[in-house]
């Protein structure tokens, strides 16, 4: 009985799926990624599946996911979208959904997604980032991109880092308080909010933690209980300056003397903790966390030499 009311009390997803646009695997991705906003009890996939094929809906139906069956319309319009559309608005009207998942693209879909959101719905949206629509990813509450599910690390580009790390920025300064923090639990919802596409799983992070430890602009505080951390903005402005002069006696050459010992050629790496333990001994300091740069990532970040010759990649550091 308890296992039933808690059921009841669940908040309610439907997952309505335009198939042509997406693929198994990842439709079984979306679903561990939307596993913690609620109870799935509608799953739709819309598609003519005389040319799909039987294989497909199979596997569909492995899933749980009901398949709608749509003939090709002549007239130009997606006859997926409009069916899509009207069992969508249906069920606004006729069920107790909480949230909508609408896997798609298309921008055609804006209008739905701002007839949801206006009643009181969340509204999640997943498709392929090559060909999402900018303006539907920033109408939903949350957008997921497909094609970049997984997972693996993904490497970013220099330029797709600090677009991340100035979002993370943004969130903090949007959300902290006037001691200049924030929970992570709240700072997430804010971030999610600025850009609906955001995912730490989707950079190679188990928990959102995780990913707050790596960033440059951030310092994070753990409770001494079991409770959620705390974040706040690392004053870079402020931080010591590196000295990447060739003086002998200078501690980069040395780290990245001893470094390269651990991993002498290019894509050969070291562990996190090993490459700490080396910085925090060179410079003076029982661990590197009690020196004046805390982590590998502001090591790497502040030294030249040493930002252009390794990276970090989770918990290890990648000879470039």
């Amino acid at each position: 009985m308890m296992l039933t009311d808690r059921h009841i009390s669940d908040p309610q997803v439907a997952v309505l799926i335009d198939f042509e646009n997406v693929g198994l695997n990842s439709i079984r991705w979306l679903f561990d990624q939307i596993s913690d906003v609620g109870r799935i009890t509608v799953r739709r996939a819309y598609a003519d599946w005389t040319q799909s094929g039987s294989g497909q809906r199979d596997h569909l139906l492995e899933l749980g996911i009901e398949p709608i069956h749509l003939f090709h319309s002549t007239s130009g319009k997606n006859s997926s979208d409009i069916r899509l559309t009207i069992d969508a608005v249906e069920l606004l009207h006729t069920s107790t959904v909480d949230t909508f998942v609408i896997v798609s693209s298309d921008s055609d879909f804006v209008p739905l997604v701002s007839r949801l959101r206006a009643a009181g719905k969340t509204v999640i949206g997943a498709g392929r980032k090559k060909t999402a629509s900018r303006t539907l990813v920033i109408s939903c509450d949350r957008y997921y991109y497909l094609d970049l599910g997984g997972t693996g690390p993904k490497i970013q580009s220099k330029s797709t880092k600090r677009r991340e790390e100035s979002l993370l920025k943004r969130a903090v300064e949007a959300a902290m308080n006037e001691q200049g923090q924030v929970i992570g639990s709240k700072l997430i919802q804010t971030i999610q909010r600025l850009d609906p596409s955001f995912s730490f799983r989707g950079q190679g992070y188990n928990t959102f933690t995780k990913y707050l430890e790596s960033a440059s602009e951030v310092k994070v505080i753990r409770s001494r209980g079991q409770g959620d951390v705390a974040v706040e903005l690392v004053d870079i402005d402020n931080a010591p300056i590196i000295n990447t002069s060739s003086d002998p006696n200078s501690w980069e050459p040395r780290i990245d003397s001893d470094w390269s010992k651990k991993a002498p050629l290019a894509g050969h790496s070291t562990s996190g903790p090993v490459a700490a333990s080396i910085a925090a001994s060179i410079l003076g300091d029982e661990k590197l966390s009690d020196s004046p740069y805390k982590t590998l990532q502001h090591l790497l970040d502040f030294s030249d030499l040493l930002g252009s010759s390794w990276r970090r990649e989770r918990n290890k550091i990648i000879r470039r």
